[in-house]
């Protein structure tokens, strides 16, 4: 391949760019209602636009595209995050790297950064030439205008195979680490230190739920052996240590017909649970929420009246249950009602609602610990 157009350093400025597009080339084409004007950076797009450069000696070539963005800028971004998404793919790191990533690595391009850093180390990625068109589309008094564009950059063979090499070391110490935790934990419980083996469990699953990187299929039937064994056991443990995770507890009034979340209710319940011996979490990994038991609760107001005059009477009902992380089968479900009264509905409404988080969750709580020691053990 011909050695890199010379371009200018570092992120071509917005109003510059536009100018330039307009200058270079303009095209009319009749549309079904208007007319579209194309402005393009170069009079004819380059042949690297339609066909990405065969790899080299000592570089590969890819081709970052976007497509409809609003502004320059974002057609720049957008064509850099496809360019490194193409690289991390190769790499195979793809599944650690989110969009609002790839934009913030696509900035460091753009601006000439050789080294990209992060779950993967991109070293010696270069921008090399950029094509880029504006399309505006007239029709009567409207106007839309979209970008279109394209990034050449090159990554060395080198710092690819180097890349992976590393990766590959590192998934491999990984299992090896996780062997060593699960091995750990066996030993704590069976010693009857229980918080201490689930600890190590969480470490397991810590280790184990990340995507393995070029691994060998024997590391890899390794590692998923250790997730499946970790998840078994550590949810044995949630069971005899009464940790649970609580879902948002969900509320609704007659009035509004439909249901929220709400904090409130949420902390109420987790409080309940706590001071009933339990261990109240909040589960955001995947993974984790196969271990621990859910405590899910929803409450709803039933209806209000008047009794006498200047006097009302609103009833509640709160469902709460408790279910296996396995498949969400029912282990224990309890309903519950709670009667509020007040000058008015609405305060007859919240005087039913603090009943509920004081009286009912608790004694649901209560309910939920003489289960859980009846059926799995005490918790300590």
């Amino acid at each position: 391949m011909a050695g890199p157009t010379r371009h200018l350093p570092g992120r071509f400025p917005a109003a510059a760019m536009l100018f330039l597009l307009f200058f270079v080339s303009l095209i009319v084409t009749p549309a079904a209602a208007g007319k579209l004007r194309v402005e393009k950076s170069r009079r004819t797009a380059p042949d690297w636009t339609r066909r990405v450069p065969e790899a080299d000696e000592n570089y590969l070539y890819f081709v970052g595209r976007a497509t409809g963005a609003r502004t320059l800028e974002d057609a720049e971004s957008d064509a850099a995050a496809n360019a490194i998404r193409q690289i991390v793919t190769a790499i195979g790191v793809e599944a650690s790297f989110t969009y609002d990533r790839l934009r913030k690595e696509a900035d460091f391009l753009l601006q000439d950064r050789l080294s990209l850093s992060g779950g993967s180390h991109i070293i010696g990625l270069k921008r090399m030439e950029s094509y880029y068109e504006k399309q505006i589309f007239d029709e009567g008094d409207s106007v839309k205008t979209t970008f279109n564009g394209h990034l050449l950059v090159r990554y060395p063979r080198e710092s690819l195979q180097t890349e992976i090499a590393r990766l590959e070391q590192e998934s491999t110490v990984r299992v090896q680490i996780a062997e060593k935790q699960m091995a750990e934990a066996l030993r704590l419980e069976e010693s009857g230190s229980l918080d201490g083996a689930y600890s190590k469990l969480v470490k397991v699953l810590e280790l184990t739920q990340k995507p393995g990187v070029r691994l060998s299929e024997t590391a890899s039937r390794r590692l998923a052996m250790l997730q499946q064994r970790a998840i078994e056991a550590a949810r044995d443990l949630s069971f005899m240590l009464r940790r649970v995770s609580v879902e948002p507890v969900e509320i609704g009034d007659r009035l509004s017909g439909g249901m929220e979340q709400t904090s409130v209710f949420t902390e109420a319940l987790e409080n309940a649970l706590l001071k009933a011996g339990f261990q109240p979490e909040r589960i955001e990994q995947t993974i984790r929420a196969e271990v621990v038991p859910k405590v899910i609760a929803s409450c709803r107001e039933n209806g209000v009246s008047s009794l006498d005059a200047g006097f009302y009477f609103s009833l509640w009902t709160a469902k709460i249950s408790v279910l296996d992380p396995r498949d969400d089968s029912v282990l224990l479900s309890e309903v519950y009602s709670a009667k509020g009264f007040g000058s008015d509905s609405a305060r007859a409404g919240l005087d039913a609602q603090r009943k509920l988080r004081v009286e009912v969750f608790n004694k649901f709580a209560r309910q939920a610990r003489d289960k859980f020691e009846t059926n799995f053990g005490s918790g300590g």
